[in-house]
């Protein structure tokens, strides 16, 4: 696999931003994580963002843009990307550029350069290492028992290319003097002798790159080939590498498989390694560490089910259930998690090898519900025939299931915990009068809408009418004290892109002070053709325009009447006097 290419880090340009809300269908995006139906011209789904049983979250397909009218939620592609995966804006970017295969360009200046110090020189480091390493196990004399090892373990050399494997030789200097010191030890690749100087972190091991999901390598695994401790040895967290953020092989399998159905979640690096050799490339590992919330929202960003792989030994068991404990507050609407426990003795690796994929892959379809593992776990030491068993069923699953977001999901846990039990659970009062409130807010605001919040409402949701607004209700918008920096921000805008759309106006104004006057207006229901659109914009510019001058001209002859009145103002008094 070739090696991904770096940028430094930089401003993302308005225009790409642009660019990309006006390419993605909001619709598509949505309805892969959450399902949508056609109602109208609109879209609608029960919001991921609250609970609630009739669905009152609206997905606009030509305008680009949800709305919730239960919690208020609300926005474009981007907006729904950050609140609904958690990602920041840049990553938000990024993951709709990947989905249309484009590359995020950079506004690149000093200080965006500074913005990582160091980040991209230690990416660019840890690549040129991972290159070292691969030749070793190619080269290097006492690499015959790293490629032994890897036949052993049926890896072939494909396979081998595809992750990248590679080999630290013996001795405790054997990377290039040619690498800066120093920046191996940033990169956690060498450690500091107390009598001075530095020597490798990794020795005599099979080496495996960790990517992140851009393909940038942030740290190492090393395999041990003999009997030293430990087994397994991994980078420590750097300013680039954090463990529980990054999981082995995700770059790897979304090359493989563009739109994965599932994702296995294993233990090992070699499982990875063996499943992919063995037909199933949509394993990933966690690195050494429990599965975090992190590595779960993360890994449902490309799949709707993820399965864990698990030994049957105590400590996949033990693994087994953090990683469901992690699970539960990043449980939503449309995510599925099951688990699958070996038989005593095996691993992935091993059971792959012993049974061939098809038998493997019909394990990974039978593998337990995350609803049926998480009661058959807790009600395993109790005995449910007495109170005090059902008491205790009660006590350890009623705080685990509250952690979950309110769903459907979580009022079937509460209901089957009160079957178990027979103790009845409740999910909490929902705040119904706010909801009132806000509807009937809502409903007010459009019934009493000013010429000016027509004439803006119209332009934000048919940015194609600016082409209709002459230079001077132009300047009388923007002179408005209330409304002056939204409609110059905005002017701006549709002047330099006329194909701006309501999503790219939303992301125009984010975090801005006029953001939620934006949305406000973007919601404002119309039941117009284009023509009646574009009739109503007209009249409402022409009266807005009207009651300016009158009121003017009533300024005017006020100061007149005393006699004071300019030359500029008397001309401006017998322009304003001809329009009438």
């Amino acid at each position: 696999m070739a090696a991904p290419s770096f940028r430094m880090a930089g401003k993302i340009p308005r225009q790409f931003v642009d660019d990309l809300i006006a390419r993605v269908d909001i619709v598509d995006l949505i309805d892969a994580r959450v399902p949508l139906k056609k109602a109208g011209v609109n879209y609608v789904a029960r919001c991921p963002f609250h609970s609630e049983k009739s669905p009152s979250f609206n997905v606009h397909r030509d305008k680009q843009f949800y709305h919730c009218f239960g919690c208020g939620a609300h926005g474009n592609a981007i907006g729904f990307l950050m609140e609904y995966e958690r990602l920041s804006f840049v990553e938000a970017v990024e993951s709709l550029a990947e989905s249309l295969g484009l590359e995020v360009p950079r506004e690149v200046s000093r200080a965006a350069g500074q913005a990582e110090p160091g980040a991209d020189a230690l990416y660019a480091l840890q690549e040129r290492v991972a290159q070292f390493y691969a030749r070793q196990l190619r080269e290097h004399p006492d690499a015959e028992k790293a490629v032994a090892y890897l036949k052993k373990r049926g890896v072939s050399g494909e396979v081998a290319k595809q992750y990248g494997l590679g080999y630290a030789p013996p001795g405790w200097r054997s990377l290039p003097a040619s690498f800066s010191q120093e920046e191996l030890h940033r990169a956690g690749l060498v450690i500091v002798r107390e009598q001075g100087g530095y020597y490798d972190r990794f020795r005599d091991r099979v080496m495996f790159p960790i990517r992140d999901r851009r393909g940038r390598v942030v740290g190492f695994g090393g395999r041990v080939l003999g009997d030293e401790t430990p087994k397994y040895l991994n980078s420590p967290e750097t300013p680039v590498f954090k463990k529980h953020r990054e999981v082995y092989g995700l770059y790897e399998l979304l090359h493989a498989v563009r739109r994965p159905e599932r994702i296995l979640v294993t233990e090992g690096y070699m499982d990875v390694i063996a499943l992919a050799q063995h037909g199933i490339p949509y394993a990933v590992a966690t690195l050494g560490t429990a599965t975090s919330g992190e590595h779960i929202e993360l890994l449902f960003r490309y799949a709707r089910e993820l399965v864990f792989c698990f030994d049957g030994d105590n400590a996949g068991r033990s693994a087994a259930w953090k990683a469901l404990e992690a699970a539960l507050p990043v449980l939503r609407e449309g995510r599925t998690i099951r688990f699958l426990l070996l038989p005593q003795g095996q691993d992935p690796d091993s059971m792959v090898r012993d049974e061939g994929m098809d038998a493997f892959e019909r394990r990974i379809g039978q593998a337990q519900p995350l609803s049926d593992y998480f009661f058959q776990y807790l009600s395993s030491p109790l005995d449910l025939q007495t109170l005090e068993g059902r008491s205790a069923l009660v006590r350890e699953a009623r705080p685990l299931v509250e952690k979950m977001p309110p769903s459907t999901f979580r009022e079937l846990m509460n209901e089957r915990l009160s079957e178990l039990s027979g103790y009845k659970t409740s999910e909490k009062v929902k705040n119904s009068t706010k909801l009132l409130s806000h509807r009937l807010g809502a409903v007010a605001e459009r019934a009493r809408p000013s010429l000016l919040r027509t004439l803006l409402g119209l332009l934000v949701q048919n940015p194609w009418l600016f082409r209709l607004l002459d230079d001077e209700t132009r300047r009388l918008v923007e002179s408005d004290k209330n409304a002056g920096h939204l409609a110059s921000k905005l002017f701006s805008a549709l002047e330099v892109n006329s194909g701006i759309g309501v999503g790219g106006i939303l992301e125009l104004f984010r975090g801005d002070p006029a953001e939620k006057q934006v949305k406000a207006l973007s919601l404002v229901e119309r039941a117009l053709s284009p023509a009646q659109e574009e009739a109503e914009f007209v009249g409402a510019a022409r009266q807005y325009k009207r009651r300016c001058q009158d009121m003017r001209l009533k300024e005017l002859e006020a100061k007149g009447s005393g006699g004071a009145l300019s030359p500029a103002e008397r001309e401006e008094m017998r322009r304003l006097l001809s329009e009438r």
